[in-house]
């Protein structure tokens, strides 16, 4: 009897606290074990799955109890996890950490998308989502910017092509008195357009035109210029000398009739004027063979002369 009253003693005084000590801990070591593994002070690099290139978003953290497995992701330049399990004997259980790349708008060609990557700039961000630049492309921000507040990506795309026309040179009309043409004869050589290939260079941004610059002008062929010839040669159809005076009425002549052009030259000055014979005179009395009208008479002599020596030569009209 005092034997099991021993072991009842021993039992309440040194068993159950144990238990009670272990099982207080075990419990203490379930509730806050789990925890922290969501704490700050976890190095996310340490566990392999970040470079030092990347950035490290917030992530989701989610427990799995004994016995139960996360599911497996497989990670990629999108999406990053692993897994945390208990190592301590009493097996708490598995805390999967699951970081999702962090998102961007990428504005191109005026359209607007979506870009993910874990990557810390944004000409790292813009390569791992396969975007290509050309060499004129402008990116905002510059591509060196850190992802750090990063919200947007802006490209325009800047093109420079080069731009042939061909342009017509016009022809100019040419017009001049010929001697060697009868007058009156008029002689035209058509005229031909000629040819120039103009090189610009044309700026676009996303294939809209901001700039054209000229970069060459050749003439491919000049233009021939249209001519026209009028003929001053005057034709000597007669002629007669003698003395002449003025009148106040039309010209007249008895050798010429009217309406016969004439060319009048006075001897003592060689100055000469055309006229039209309109009447018939002088009377053959009066020495004279011709009377000029007088405003053509003042052209060639003063009126104050009253006669003169003439040449006058019958001419084609």
């Amino acid at each position: 009897m005092k034997s099991t009253g021993l072991i009842k003693i021993f039992i309440c005084f040194f068993i159950l606290p144990v238990l009670v000590f272990i099982s207080s801990g075990i419990f203490k070591f379930y509730f806050e074990a789990k925890p922290a593994l969501a704490q700050e002070e976890i190095d996310y690099k340490s566990l392999g799955i970040f470079s030092s290139d990347e950035v490290i978003p917030e992530p989701k953290i989610t427990y799995y109890p004994p016995g139960q497995e996360p599911p497996y992701i497989f990670n990629t330049n999108k999406i990053r996890a692993v897994g945390v399990g208990d190592k301590s004997p009493f097996n708490l259980g598995t805390t999967q950490i699951v970081f999702n790349a962090p998102s961007y708008a990428l504005i191109d060609w005026g359209k607007t998308t979506t870009l993910s990557s874990f990557k810390n700039s944004v000409g790292e961000i813009l390569k791992d989502n396969s975007v290509e630049l050309a060499q004129k492309d402008q990116v905002s921000p510059e591509l060196g910017s850190p992802a750090r507040n990063l919200n947007t990506i802006k490209i325009t795309r800047v093109t420079e092509t080069e731009l042939k026309k061909v342009e017509t040179i016009p022809y100019q009309t040419l017009t001049r008195d010929d001697p060697t043409l009868p007058r009156g004869q008029i002689k035209v050589t058509p005229g031909v357009s000629g040819e120039k290939e103009i090189v610009y260079k044309v700026v676009r941004e996303n294939g809209e035109e901001k700039s054209r610059i000229l970069i060459s002008e050749k003439i491919v062929e000049k233009p021939t210029n249209k001519v026209i010839l009028n003929g001053t040669k005057i034709i000597v159809l007669s002629s007669i000398s003698g003395e002449a005076s003025w009148t106040n009425t039309r010209t007249a002549m008895r050798n010429y009739r009217r309406g016969t052009h004439i060319l009048v030259t006075n001897l003592s000055n060689g100055k000469r004027v055309e006229v039209v014979v309109g009447d018939h005179g002088p009377e053959e009395g009066t020495g004279r063979i011709l009377d000029l009208e007088r405003s053509a008479f003042e052209e060639i002599a003063s009126l104050g002369a009253g006669t003169i020596s003439v040449k006058v030569e019958e001419i084609a009209n």
